[in-house]
C-alpha cells in the first residue's frame, strides 16, 4: 500500500532540519511524539545514520493491541539523512521478526521563497507490506493508517519547534 503527501514549514530547510533533531532533546514540549530509543548514530561526510527502537502501542487501535504482544509492537527505524540532497529515507520493521511487515519511505525537503519569506515543502513518499495471509490488506490499512497520524504529529512537532526557535531568535 502506498502512500504520498507534501507539506509546507514556515522556514528555512536548515531550520527544517534543526527542528526536527531539536525537538526530540525536548520531550517535556513534545509529549504526543512516540516513544523511541536511539541506539546507533554516526556521521559520515553529510549523512547521518540512525537506528531506533520504536513503540508502536501508541499508533495502534487497543483492538489489535490485545492481539499483539508488546514486543511485536516495538520495531526498528533505520534511517539515512542525507544533507547533501535533503533527503530523509527509512525503513521500519518489527523488532521480533522482519518478515510480518515492513514500512519504507523518503521525504524529499526542497526549499523556497514565497512572499519573501523562506519556506521548506517536504514531500513524501512511503509504501507499506504486511505479509500475514488473509488479513494483511487490512493490516496495512491499519499501519498506514496509524502512519499518518504520526506523520501529521511528526510535521506539528517540527512546525511547532520551528515557532520556539523563532521567538527565542
Amino acid at each position: 500500500m502506498k502512500f504520498k503527501a507534501q507539506y509546507t514549514f514556515d522556514g528555512p530547510i536548515d531550520m527544517v532540519w534543526e527542528a526536527r533533531e531539536k525537538r526530540f532533546e525536548n520531550p517535556d514540549q513534545f509529549p504526543e511524539m512516540q516513544k523511541h530509543q536511539e541506539i546507533e548514530r554516526r556521521e559520515e561526510g553529510k549523512k547521518i545514520f540512525s537506528k531506533r527502537l520504536i513503540e508502536l502501542s501508541a499508533s495502534i487501535p487497543g483492538a489489535l493491541q490485545k492481539v499483539l504482544s508488546p514486543e511485536m509492537l516495538k520495531c526498528v527505524d533505520d534511517s539515512v539523512y542525507d544533507m547533501e540532497n535533503n533527503v530523509h529515507s527509512w525503513t521500519i520493521k518489527p523488532n521480533f521478526k522482519t518478515k510480518v511487515f515492513t514500512c519504507v519511505g523518503y521525504s524529499k525537503y526542497n526549499e523556497f521563497d514565497e512572499g519573501g519569506q523562506k519556506k521548506t515543502k517536504r514531500e513524501l513518499e512511503l509504501t507499506v507490506t504486511v505479509d500475514i495471509p488473509f488479513v494483511g490488506k487490512m493490516a496495512e490499512q491499519v499501519i498506514m493508517d496509524a502512519y499518518k497520524k504520526n506523520l501529521e504529529k511528526d510535521n506539528e512537532t517540527i512546525s511547532k519547534m520551528i515557532s520556539i526557535m523563532k521567538k527565542a531568535g
